[in-house]
């Protein structure tokens, strides 16, 4: 624990972090415990929360758009793809497609995004937001 209150965790790779990271959401006491990837250059004394990672659900999301790089088109709508869950990227898990993206909590967050499918149709796609802190926008 740094004397500013934060919590630093060291893994022994980039693959444990990414795994940490991508198993969430995590709660403590009925909170989110929020976990980002530390800046080389981190401020510890930064007290504003205004970009976070939220785990992003597209419910009925045409398989055709479950590569990859579909998904990370559809979550930079949204704010910056992060990571996406180990059994989406697999297919393994074909419920709703799952993506963790760090979001602006000031802005208002769309409920609904538009894509254009790769057969030219338009679909209004629903997003929808898990564990989003109570002060976000």
């Amino acid at each position: 624990m740094h004397d500013s209150s934060w919590l630093i965790f060291a893994f022994s790779s980039e693959l444990e972090m990414l795994d940490i990271l991508g198993g969430g959401p995590y709660f403590v006491f009925g909170r989110p415990f929020i976990l980002k990837v530390m800046p080389k250059f981190f401020d510890f004394t930064a007290t504003d929360m205004m970009h976070m990672p939220i785990w992003v659900r597209f419910p009925n999301l045409p398989l055709k758009c479950w590569s990859l790089i579909s998904l990370s088109k559809i979550a930079s709508m949204i704010g910056k793809p992060v990571h996406y869950d180990a059994p989406i990227a697999s297919m393994s898990w074909l419920s709703d497609a799952r993506i963790l993206i760090e979001v602006d909590l000031l802005v208002d967050l769309p409920t609904f995004i538009n894509l254009v499918l790769p057969n030219g149709s338009p679909l209004s796609q629903q997003v929808m937001y898990e564990s989003l802190p109570r002060f976000c926008k």
